[in-house]
């Protein structure tokens, strides 16, 4: 029960994140699913590919290894995915603290504006610059 079962709770919960939020005409299995298309598959060879079956196998915890080749992709896209929520949340702050700063004083506070909307850019990935 130990490792076994925090690892599988831990593998669902990457499945989860990576799969999405679950839709009114979602079944589980359509759910489930979008985990192999999400899923990068540029370091797998042709006989480690992600399906569907695979998905399902480590959701009903048919396959306990937490390091699973499968469970590690899925850990890594899960990984990349809350990066860029954390990284989108940080840019959206930037913004705001340079609104808040053109509304004190436009002025005095010009090149820190303009930094912090670069960086807010680069974040974003709008400038790559």
């Amino acid at each position: 029960m130990s490792e076994i079962q925090s690892g599988d709770s831990s593998v669902r919960d990457e499945i989860a994140i990576v799969a999405g939020p679950r839709g009114w005409g979602d079944t589980r299995e359509s759910w489930l699913a979008r985990v192999p298309r999400r899923v990068k598959s540029e370091l797998r060879t042709k006989t480690e590919t992600l399906t569907f079956r695979l998905v399902k196998a480590l959701w009903y915890g048919e396959i306990t290894d937490p390091d699973h080749w499968a469970a590690r992709d899925i850990r890594r896209a899960a990984e990349l995915i809350e990066a860029r929520k954390e990284a989108s949340a940080m840019a959206d702050r930037f913004q705001q603290i340079a609104g808040g700063m053109r509304d004190a004083n436009s002025n005095l506070y010009s090149e820190e504006i303009d930094r912090l909307e670069h960086i807010a850019r680069i974040i974003s990935g709008l400038d790559r610059s």
